[in-house]
């Protein structure tokens, strides 16, 4: 996965999603399509509420490791923000 965002104002422009089947990759999609048209910053995808089975997976979800490794890069200064 790999977020896309204006390195000036952290807005959400898109990303690029490639996975194997069952990898949920159309959900992550409607999630980010989804923040893209509120307006969303690359950062606000960290704070998503996001489903997860606590059995089965972790509550932070790729979208989340995505947009907090783009803002680390990114803007270096600015703390990720999770959960």
């Amino acid at each position: 996965m790999r977020v896309v965002g204006d390195q000036h104002t952290g807005q959400l422009l898109g990303a690029q999603l490639i996975g194997h089947y069952g990898a949920e990759v159309a959900q992550r999609i409607d999630a980010i399509a989804t923040a893209i048209s509120f307006g969303a910053r690359v950062e606000d995808l960290s704070r998503l509420d996001l489903s997860y089975t606590p059995p089965l997976g972790s509550p932070f979800d790729a979208i989340q490791h995505a947009a907090d490794a783009w803002t680390r890069v990114t803007c270096p200064r600015s703390e990720p923000v999770t959960a």
